[in-house]
């Protein structure tokens, strides 16, 4: 296979993970980037029991990692650890869809439909990394309905890309960084300052840990919230109290099995739609004895042109094509006088419509419902 520049400088970072250049979940998103992937979550675990010791996910939009791996962990692992970490034959080096008719949606059903709902998963590709019998690092990247499956030269580079990472792990293995590194959160900031949209990490007690430029070009603009060298603040009072109440229900949440990731909107001085600010519980599987809870924070413009499109919805929450679509419509403009222009019928039509949305999705109000929308926006 040929390297061209971009594919030789993955490599590079690929074998400097083990020297501390950065984290493997770092080197394995850009390998997901690289292939066209929708996501990559990567696993350590033990191959003789069901224990994790280390976990995290890259891609997959904007989706709460550690809320998924949370449910993973507490739902699927213990009862299937084959679902996700050996789906392949004992001893094998890969799986790829069809390659093992035991692991099929019709053999699992509930974890199929899960996966498919709750992440958006369609299709498979998982490398194996095994440099101990007792330790197996597993590389599951996914396809989407969107992306579709890897294609024949994908699957190649897939093939190739894997050579290197099990020499890697090999080689971590061996200077004893694979076990004793040091936590999957320590490296996430490389990851946020590649984000196009701002996001930002904060300390136990609120202060601020960290920023990506874009949060930094926001708060600059001064338009709707403020970073200083020691604390993230949204400018309206108002705004700071719930803010500041979401933060606290977010370190609640840390090592609770309920839902993660909670939300506000966030009012802008020019009168613009408002931001979304999301706050969920920094963490990826138990927390360890005495270890701080960190937050990560993650904003999304409104105004940014992103859409929704109606096909993820119908899979997700069980919408009909119609709900779906009123949904979407309503993400794009923001308005239900907007929304029944557009559809051509009355503002009560589509009240009485947004009534049956609300109660498949759990939203109990318009702005509750945009900023969920916001969430698995494409």
């Amino acid at each position: 296979m040929s390297l061209d520049d971009d594919l030789s400088r993955l490599i590079l970072r690929i074998h400097g993970v083990p020297l501390g250049e950065e984290s493997w979940i770092s080197a394995a998103g850009a390998v997901a980037e690289r292939l066209g992937a929708y996501g990559v979550a990567t696993v350590l675990h033990r191959a003789d029991r069901p224990e994790v010791l280390a976990s995290a996910m890259a891609g997959y939009r904007d989706l709460a990692f550690d809320r998924i791996l949370s449910e993973y962990a507490e739902h699927y692992h213990a009862r299937n650890p084959q679902a996700l970490f050996e789906r392949a034959h004992p001893g094998a080096d890969h799986y790829l869809d069809g390659l093992d008719p035991v692991f099929t949606a019709e053999n699992y059903p509930d974890f199929s439909r899960w996966e498919a709902d709750r992440i958006g998963i369609r299709y498979h590709a998982t490398g194996y990394c095994r440099p101990d019998e007792g330790l197996t690092y597993a590389f599951a990247f996914s396809g989407s309905e969107r992306t579709g499956p890897l294609s024949s030269a994908q699957v190649a580079l897939f093939h190739e890309l894997m050579r290197h990472l099990r020499r890697a792990v090999a080689t971590a293995h061996r200077l004893g960084t694979l076990t004793g590194a040091a936590p999957i959160e320590d490296g996430i900031e490389a990851h946020l300052e590649g984000l196009p949209h701002p996001a930002a990490i904060l300390n136990g007690d609120g202060g601020l840990a960290f920023a990506n430029s874009a949060l930094l070009a926001l708060s600059r603009a001064r338009d709707g919230l403020l970073a200083t060298t020691s604390q993230l603040r949204l400018l309206r009072p108002g705004d700071q109290l719930r803010f500041v109440q979401l933060c606290a229900a977010a370190r609640a949440l840390a090592g609770e099995t309920a839902e993660g990731g909670r939300f506000l909107a966030v009012a802008r001085p020019d009168g613009r739609r408002p931001y979304i600010v999301t706050v969920s519980p920094l963490s990826h599987g138990p927390a360890r004895p005495g270890a701080p809870t960190r937050m990560l924070v993650s904003v999304t413009d409104l105004d940014r042109g992103r859409e929704v499109a109606p096909e993820p919805l119908v899979a997700a929450f069980g919408l009909t094509p119609g709900e779906a679509g009123l949904a979407s419509l309503l993400f794009a403009c923001g308005h239900l006088d907007a929304v029944a222009a557009a559809r051509g019928v009355a503002i009560a039509t589509v009240r009485s419509q947004l009534k049956s949305v609300f109660a498949k999705t759990g939203a109990t109000s318009q702005g509750e419902l945009i900023a969920l929308l916001a969430r698995v926006s494409r």
